[in-house]
């Protein structure tokens, strides 16, 4: 079916650009970083944020730890970049000034799991597909809708079955990016909490990060649609683990070479 809406051409063009991107997007966090507007973290600059990653990092498995970004942000944001082999962890400006100490090692924890199960690839893999799918079916509905007339004059059947079909795959297309989205969510989280042994800080990152969204969500709020879960549901699966004791520790704040200027992070694919 593809070859027939797209030729060989078409296809050979879509399946070099699938591939290209892949292969170059996982690989390349300074990229993305720029995108941001994002840095390197110095380990001199925050060595107890270094210290976190690299705790974290050693307790999940890791053999190299990921690469800490900063993002010069008001956002109260961090996401991963990259995959298990060569990935980072962005924080913002905003991020480090709010969370405490607990909080964040919690957020990284997230960010981490999220590079232990290559969900970056995943996403990425989805998003393509989906972006694939929805051209795909709008095009064929496009040669549909050009042949009615002739079918019509000819007396040919016309495809409604075909048409209608072709009408759905975009919406369910998206129905399941945001499905396997909203799942990798949930298990980032339960790992999160398993790797730090401590759930009861996820869930007050995610109160400050998202404040007045742990309500519960009714079922008119599109909730299929939500590339996240509600705020309220991850709460509520992180309150049912079992809490370890944990230590606490004073939150450790470092200054250091702050730009004079803040951007708003977008949050971008469904793995923050």
């Amino acid at each position: 079916m593809c070859w027939l809406l797209a030729g060989t051409l078409g296809i050979a063009f879509t399946t070099g650009t699938v591939l290209l991107t892949l292969w170059f997007l996982p690989r390349s966090p300074a990229i993305l970083m720029r995108w941001h507007q994002g840095r390197l973290l110095r380990t001199e600059e925050m060595p107890w944020l270094h210290q976190i990653q690299k705790d974290l990092a050693k307790r999940a498995g890791f053999v190299r730890s990921p690469v800490l970004y900063y993002v010069p942000s008001s956002a109260l944001n961090a996401f991963a970049v990259g995959n298990r082999q060569e990935g980072g962890i962005a924080v913002t400006d905003g991020l480090l000034r709010t969370l405490s100490y607990r909080e964040i090692r919690a957020v990284l924890a997230h960010e981490m799991i999220h590079l232990q199960h290559n969900d970056v690839f995943v996403m990425l893999l989805s998003s393509i597909v989906g972006r694939l799918v929805h051209w795909l079916a709008w095009f064929g509905i496009a040669l549909i809708l050009f042949s009615l007339p002739l079918s019509w004059l000819y007396g040919q059947t016309v495809p409604w079955f075909w048409l209608l079909v072709l009408m759905a795959a975009p919406w369910l297309s998206l129905l399941l990016q945001a499905g396997l989205s909203r799942t990798r969510e949930f298990q980032a989280d339960l790992g999160a909490a398993r790797l730090t042994d401590d759930p009861q800080a996820l869930i007050q990152a995610l109160t400050k990060i998202n404040p007045g969204s742990s309500a519960p969500v009714h079922s008119g709020d599109f909730t299929l649609l939500r590339s996240h879960p509600a705020t309220s549901e991850r709460i509520a699966r992180l309150a049912s683990i079992s809490q370890a004791v944990w230590e606490p520790r004073d939150f450790l704040w470092c200054d250091f070479n702050r730009p004079n200027y803040l951007s708003w992070t977008k949050r971008r694919y469904g793995w923050q």
